[in-house]
């Protein structure tokens, strides 16, 4: 069985081979994704990375997913042998080694997210691609060519149709991306509302929004108590929702408790998508993204849970 990146790791002369998941650019914000695909890899599983920096090797070890690094960093928890290094310094990269894709910039998150919400949608015309996902014009021919060199979209026919390849993996790099390069641009901020689990007040559907992460997981039946809400709504509808609400902005340093919700704009056009959402509750593969960015473990076993009913939705089309 293939590893994600279809590489195979040999360490030295031990007879192990590891399943390697490649990751040039390894980002903190991402833990969660890094960790649910090594856990999907047949065992050991090797994160192989330019750098980890010693708050991540941390995490990492604490998920029990091992790595090495360009650095020399590493852990390596094996029956025969346990190696573990943390601090060395990352080695300069020349700034020009890394490439923009315009697939997984922001705007190429946007039009991304709509083709698995409906994959049937990349077949469209591009004014009605951008009409859907809120995308402009002019940049879906860029996505589009990108997504086409990456392998996740497959031109056929002498009409030029189109057709979405491997969703699943193309849902991993989404879902990687999303808390670096989409996500800065949707937060709102943190509010603290008057009692403890305001889930079970507050209806964010009311103003057109919804909750993502815990609360949306524990409301599709995958049996998760909520500890914290995020709330996705309509940028206009935020003073609406504070004011109804009575919730105050919570303080830069204030800890995280059952009062603290996380609203972020809510990006998507729900009417324009060929798809079932459940009132009051953002799409699944968000939640998803919700639940990977956490690195909690109640988190990612809830994720995986849900990724395999995607996983079956995707069979459908």
């Amino acid at each position: 069985m293939p590893c994600s990146d279809g590489l195979i790791l040999e360490l030295g002369d031990t007879g192990i081979q590891y399943s390697v998941e490649l990751k040039r650019w390894a980002q903190q914000a991402n833990i969660g994704t890094i960790v649910a695909q090594l856990r999907r890899m047949p065992p050991p599983a090797l994160l192989v990375a330019d750098y980890v920096n010693p708050n991540m090797a941390d995490r990492l070890r604490e998920a029990g997913a091992q790595f090495i690094d360009a650095a020399g960093n590493a852990y390596l928890n094996e029956k025969t042998f346990f190696i573990f290094v943390k601090g060395n310094r990352k080695r300069p990269v020349h700034a020009s080694a890394r490439k923009t894709s315009r697939a997984f910039n922001s705007s190429g998150l946007k039009l991304i997210f709509s083709f698995l919400m409906d994959p049937h949608l990349v077949g469209e015309t591009y004014r009605k691609m951008a009409e859907v996902s809120g995308v402009s014009l002019g940049a879906i021919g860029w996505v589009l060519n990108d997504l086409k060199d990456k392998g996740y979209v497959r031109e056929h026919g002498k009409k030029g149709a189109r057709s979405l390849e491997n969703p699943m993996g193309l849902l991993d790099r989404w879902a990687e991306s999303y808390p670096e390069k989409l996500l800065p641009e949707l937060d709102m901020g943190l509010f603290q509302a008057t009692s403890a689990m305001p889930w079970k007040k507050i209806r964010p559907e009311l103003l057109g929004g919804c909750w993502g992460g815990e609360v949306a997981v524990s409301r599709l039946g995958n049996y998760l108590s909520p500890a914290q809400g995020t709330i996705y709504l309509p940028r206009e509808k935020l003073k609406s929702l504070v004011m109804e609400y009575r919730l105050r902005k919570s303080p830069g340093n204030s800890p995280n408790t059952s009062e603290t919700l996380q609203i972020n704009e809510k990006f998507w056009l729900a009417d324009s998508l060929n798809v079932n959402q459940t009132p009051g509750i953002a799409p699944d593969i968000l939640v998803y993204a919700d639940l990977l960015m956490t690195g909690d473990s109640r988190n990612l076993e809830a994720a995986e849970r849900l990724y395999a009913q995607i996983k079956d939705r995707f069979q459908e089309y």
